[in-house]
């Protein structure tokens, strides 16, 4: 199951409260019988805390009565080398730690996965590798991301957050696509759609006050513009998506063009982020002022 939904609209808080985490403000979280959570945090610094072991050594704490064989092998599947196992947790990437966490969830044997963008830290390969492990998991898979490929791969329900509605599709991500007719992956497109529809009930402003009617339509003239920069930068992201998830790519690909793709749509992410704060940012500006225009009434 997916869980999308613009930024901020609370999905890793809807996470950390199904993991007991922390409290609901409402209702209560009940797990059946014999279930067994498997938990990926999207801030999981906390994991390696203090922790002045290799890689190796870390992984093996969850190894009880293994061998350094099993250990190592656990970490291949997860990409890891020999070379690897020698390396310190504290100078992991992001990617290699969470990758070692992969490797310790695998260990717990869950029948429940909860993860909060698993994908964020991992190049194609990692990404690749891991929905290649989450394909043959046979228990209950709850995710967040933004990665459309990813999503696109794994769900087979998708549950959409937003202000005002939760819609619920059992059906694929394509499946929903088509039902709604609306591609909500477009890295956030969500955001502006629903800040659009909060604007539109903003009240009119007092034509008299001149100065202020300049300054708002300043403001809307450079959103406006933002607004095209990030569709066509959700543009580019989304083709790259679709090439990356054309049948038999990594197959016929060149590890070059892989590289370039990933590197590519991951500086498109990051813009579209900035993008989007960037709007958020006008647009409370824009509210401001509207709001110091209607008090002139």
């Amino acid at each position: 199951m997916a869980i999308m939904g613009p930024n901020g609209i609370g999905k890793s808080t809807l996470l950390k409260i199904v993991m007991g985490e922390i409290r609901a403000d409402k209702g209560e979280v009940e797990w059946g019988y014999e279930t067994h959570l498997g938990y990926f945090a999207q801030d999981h610094e906390e994991e390696f805390q203090g922790a002045k072991e290799t890689t190796e050594q870390w992984l093996w704490n969850f190894c009880a009565g293994r061998d350094r064989g099993f250990v190592r092998g656990q970490m291949g599947l997860m990409l890891f080398t020999k070379d690897d196992g020698e390396k310190k947790v504290s100078a992991l990437s992001g990617g290699e730690a969470a990758r070692l966490i992969f490797s310790r969830i695998a260990l717990e044997e869950p029948n429940v996965l909860i993860l909060d963008e698993p994908t964020n830290h991992l190049d194609l390969e990692s990404i690749e590798a891991l929905v290649a492990e989450l394909e043959c998991f046979e228990g209950t898979l709850v995710f967040v991301s933004h990665d459309r490929w990813f999503v696109s791969r794994l769900a087979t329900r998708v549950v959409e957050i937003k202000p005002d509605e939760v819609t619920d599709y059992p059906g694929t991500y394509e499946e929903y696509v088509h039902h709604s007719g609306d591609d909500h992956l477009d890295v956030d497109r969500v955001v502006l759609k629903a800040r659009r529809e909060k604007r539109k009930k903003t009240k009119k402003m007092d034509v008299s006050v001149v100065n202020s009617a300049k300054e708002i339509r300043r403001a809307e003239s450079d959103r406006d513009l933002l607004t095209d920069h990030i569709a066509s930068a959700e543009q580019r992201a989304a083709d790259i998506d679709e090439i990356l998830a054309a049948p038999g790519f990594y197959e016929r690909a060149a590890s070059d063009e892989i590289a370039v793709l990933g590197n590519e749509r991951g500086e498109l992410k990051e813009q579209i982020e900035r993008g989007l704060d960037e709007w958020a940012k006008l647009e409370s500006e824009i509210e401001r002022l509207r709001d110091s225009t209607d008090g002139t009434d």
